[in-house]
């Protein structure tokens, strides 16, 4: 498989079936999720919570935020990669 087919698009949404695919890839190669992976399970987390009652968008969120922290902590727990003294 190139890079290319690996990488997942910040502009398609993470469905299940992507989160877990993610989810085996990163245990299969001993490897953390990319930034970019946790940003994508961050924005399914916040879609499918507080986006899809307010409306607002993950990239709408701000950086550095109450709320784009707890998604960021709450997508590196989901892909078991959270770090309690890092956070």
């Amino acid at each position: 498989m190139s890079a290319g087919e690996n990488a997942m698009k910040l502009d398609q949404p993470v469905h299940s079936k992507a989160f877990h695919k993610l989810l085996i890839r990163c245990f299969a190669e001993q490897r953390r999720p990319t930034e970019e992976e946790v940003d994508l399970m961050a924005s399914k987390i916040w879609q499918e919570s507080h986006g899809s009652v307010t409306g607002q968008q993950w990239w709408d969120v701000m950086r550095g935020s109450d709320a784009h922290r707890q998604m960021i902590n709450a997508a590196l727990m989901a892909l078991g990669s959270y770090d309690r003294k890092a956070a």
